[in-house]
């Protein structure tokens, strides 16, 4: 098998067991929050172990400034004869500071590469929530709705893609037949959040995503706890304003896509 299909191979969904939940955003009486789906880093590797092969995959990390680390994620190209690796980072997370800027820059490296890069296309999806201590859980009964859903938008994802029944047939994500009606954002919505990041004292700078693939710079205030990356924005309203440094876009208004 050449190279070419092995990436393929690595850009191929996840099935449903292999993919994590999070909630991004909850209503305010938390009751329902929007889940959003995710890989873990033990996915990732074991999807490299299985097409690239063990010995022919390797990583390698350097520390950035003082908070940051960035990751190289190294695929052996057979047909060349040589090492590919392509870098991303993370800033260190609150928690185990290091340990998560690690693995969040792994698996941005690995999206490079197109592992798992198909879930930002993947909307939200509304479900019933409880609280537990300070954080929100997804309540037990609502992982087959999440399934359903999960499902149902891959095979939309690949539909738009062009890939034939055939080729949806071969992508690892298992079949259902629960009928719950569908709660996906996948075509209701105008942007993407693809990051998120401090600029200033008062200041969020967001890189929004068109589904064309655009992206769009913008400000936001700091103090909106909202807008986070992954999280799908509809009826988004931008200002356009001008600064020492020329102009510049500012969300004015938005309303999450579910």
């Amino acid at each position: 098998m050449n190279q070419e299909e092995n990436i393929k191979r690595l850009q191929a969904p996840f099935s449903f067991r292999d993919v994590e939940w999070k909630i991004q955003c909850a209503t305010k009486d938390k009751a329902r929050g929007m889940a959003v789906a995710y890989l873990n880093s033990r996915a990732i590797q074991t999807r490299l172990d299985e097409i690239i092969g063990a010995g022919n995959w390797k990583n390698s990390y350097v520390p950035w400034q003082t908070n940051a680390q960035l990751c190289g994620l190294s695929i052996y190209d057979t047909e060349r004869g040589d090492w590919v690796t392509k870098y991303d980072g993370s800033a260190n997370t609150d928690i185990e500071p290091v340990k998560g800027g690690l693995t969040d820059s792994f698996k941005r490296a690995a999206c490079l590469w197109g592992i798992g890069r198909y879930l930002y296309e993947l909307g939200g999806i509304w479900v019933e929530i409880e609280q537990r201590g300070n954080s929100s859980v997804i309540k037990e009964n609502q992982y087959a709705k999440l399934e359903t859903e999960y499902n149902k938008a891959v095979a939309m994802i690949l539909t738009a893609k062009g890939k034939t029944p055939a080729e949806q047939k071969a992508t690892p994500v298992s079949p259902t037949s629960d009928n719950t009606q569908s709660a996906v954002t996948t075509a209701s919505f105008d942007y993407r959040v693809q990051s998120v990041t401090t600029s200033g004292k008062e200041s969020l700078k967001v890189e929004l995503v068109k589904p064309s693939g655009e992206v769009v710079s913008a400000f936001a205030k700091r103090s909106d706890n909202i807008i986070k990356t992954g999280i799908r924005l509809k009826d988004v309203k931008l200002a356009v304003k001008t600064g020492r440094y020329g102009p510049y876009n500012v969300i004015d208004d938005y309303k999450i896509a579910a």
